[in-house]
């Protein structure tokens, strides 16, 4: 079915939704999209409130859509609150007028726990958590991660706190892939199979732009499967996100959290539970030469009246590199 069959005044909608208030501007718009996937080109578009911009772009992405032939459609939004809108209102309310189709909710891999992890978490708690209140929060993700319907942040009944999360959420640079003895369990792994079966692929900005920076560096490395029809809905945001995760970010809390999460000056941490005195000495030494790196980087940032660099609050308070301009 073309847009103006499903869209128009004696569209599909029209006949399954009584009162259905026919806009020729939303019309007009999924033409343009129509149009564009077809040709394979790019198409910026500025709709006002009320126009149903998300029906108009949505129809069309989705009869383009063939997974088999790596046709997926993916829409990027900046807020969870359109996010939650496609996934739990417009797309549902699609999948009974247009023929079926399959649309999931993609996460970043950090929003998923690690059931190889949390055991190792809870045999270690002793020496990860030196609060009574983490360790109880440990206890309370184990009791969750038994019935919990996805796996995923946003599932659990409370909001974790970063130190208890971090111990035990998934990781690329700590996982064993098919060798895990979790990996028919892991719930990271059962989203992502998910994935190469869907139509419509709903992200955010961040992991849209997360997965083009991985791209970039080649290899096959990416988070979203093969697509060939990417929708950027709240585009005006964009920039922002593509300078953050195409450019480089280092700050002072990023360093000193990697180095806590090893040996912290409260003798916590990865390396607590092995007697390795000279990994932990390196720790303290990487400590100090990161606190001069930051110290020389805040002193040299004073001293400039412009550049490249930028930052937040007054010069005392500077403690990050992030470069102005994207590159990637």
């Amino acid at each position: 079915m073309s847009s103006a069959e499903i869209l128009g005044p004696n569209g599909a909608i029209a006949r399954r939704l009584s009162g259905y208030e026919h806009r020729p501007q939303q019309l007009t718009m999924a033409r343009a999209v129509e149009d564009a996937i077809r040709h394979r080109r790019h198409l910026m578009v500025e709709a006002g409130t009320g126009v149903g911009k998300s029906f108009a772009y949505l129809v069309p992405a989705i009869q383009a859509a063939d997974p088999e032939h790596d046709r997926r459609v993916v829409v990027s939004t900046a807020t969870i609150s359109l996010q939650e809108q496609l996934i739990h209102k417009d797309i549902p309310f699609l999948q009974s007028v247009l023929p079926e189709f399959m649309a999931v909710l993609v996460k970043g891999r950090s929003n998923y726990v690690s059931l190889r992890r949390l055991q190792v978490a809870q045999q270690n708690r002793a020496v990860l958590f030196d609060m009574s209140q983490e360790q109880e929060e440990l206890v309370e993700l184990s009791r969750w991660a038994h019935t919990t319907n996805d796996g995923s942040r946003s599932d659990l009944p409370f909001e974790p706190t970063d130190t208890v999360w971090s111990q035990v959420q998934s990781e690329t640079n700590n996982c064993l892939g098919a060798n895990c003895p979790q990996f028919s369990q892991c719930w990271y792994f059962k989203a992502r199979r998910r994935l190469h079966e869907a139509d419509v692929l709903i992200v955010n900005h961040a992991l849209f732009f997360s997965d083009l920076a991985l791209r970039a560096r080649g290899e096959g490395l990416g988070i979203l499967p093969p697509y060939q029809v990417a929708i950027l809905d709240e585009a005006h945001t964009i920039e922002d996100y593509a300078a953050s995760h195409l450019g480089l970010q280092l700050t002072s809390g990023q360093v000193e959290h990697l180095l806590n999460r090893l040996f912290s000056p409260r003798r916590r941490g990865l390396l607590a539970t092995r007697n390795d005195h000279q990994a932990i000495n390196q720790v303290a030494e990487t400590r100090q030469a990161a606190e001069e790196f930051f110290s020389r980087v805040a002193a040299w940032a004073e001293e400039q009246q412009s550049g490249t660099g930028r930052k937040s609050g007054s010069a005392e308070r500077f403690r990050s590199i992030e470069p102005s301009h994207a590159t990637g």
